[in-house]
């Protein structure tokens, strides 16, 4: 058998590649807000697919030549504080459903506080490598360590037998510091932070995409965060950043 020849995909098949990746973020955004967390691992394959450029593979976007396009960034400023953990995408929430309590990170959004501009886009290289996380030993984290950690290494694309010690010091040993204790006084760590990350990352990137690619958008897919059995009571627990 000689060599076998490549065939190039038209633009056409390219639009429809894109067309089924936001398809693909904007289920597994939906299922994610409706419980299904680990969903984030998939997003996190997605927006790899998306944007992520090698020396082996070239991002979808670059493919179309849309790679130069500007990204929202729904980031808070940096907290310079020597001795506390920043997390700049996520926030901090109560959840009861059926009697039971549980705090947790989440996603907000469009959710953000009035001081941080939602609409903010800067320009691709920026927006990847923005840290958007320090945790207590001052390790920082940008949207590309995130996507491609859970992507690569932790159950996106890929399971890697062995972990970067940052991020198994964020995922599995707490290293933001944030604990709850709820109305019994039980106190323990929050999880999860990553997800909640790449969730917003998810909507930050879907949003970017709609401004380019509005035909490829079903309206409102992306904004759905609330899940109607759950309700957040904040006076039913305390947060706490250990030091």
């Amino acid at each position: 058998m000689g060599p076998q020849l490549s065939v190039k995909q038209s633009d056409k098949e390219l639009l429809k590649h894109l067309e089924e990746q936001i398809g693909f973020l904007q289920r597994s955004a939906i299922a994610y807000d409706n419980g299904f967390i680990d969903e984030a691992k998939r997003m996190a394959t997605t927006i790899r697919i998306l944007v992520h450029d090698t020396r082996q593979s070239t991002s979808l976007l670059t493919t179309l030549g849309k790679k130069d396009i500007q990204f929202y960034s729904t980031a808070s400023n940096i907290d310079n504080g020597k001795s506390m953990s920043t997390h700049r995408l996520v926030g901090l929430k109560l959840s009861t459903n059926q009697g039971t309590s549980e705090a947790s990170y989440y996603a907000p959004l469009e959710n953000r506080p009035p001081y941080i501009n939602v609409n903010k886009k800067v320009v691709f290289r920026l927006w990847w490598n923005e840290i958007i996380i320090i945790d207590k030993m001052r390790n920082g984290f940008s949207r590309k360590d995130l996507v491609l950690s859970v992507s690569n290494k932790d159950g996106g694309a890929h399971i890697d037998p062995e972990l970067d010690d940052n991020y198994a010091a964020l995922t599995r040993y707490n290293s933001l510091g944030w604990t709850a204790s709820d109305s019994k006084g039980i106190n323990r760590n929050l999880d999860g932070a990553e997800l909640a990350n790449i969730r917003q990352i998810c909507h930050e990137v879907l949003k970017s995409l709609k401004d380019e690619f509005p035909d490829f958008f079903a309206p409102d897919i992306s904004q759905n965060i609330t899940n109607a059995d759950s309700e957040v009571i904040i006076s039913t627990i305390q947060f706490k950043r250990s030091t």
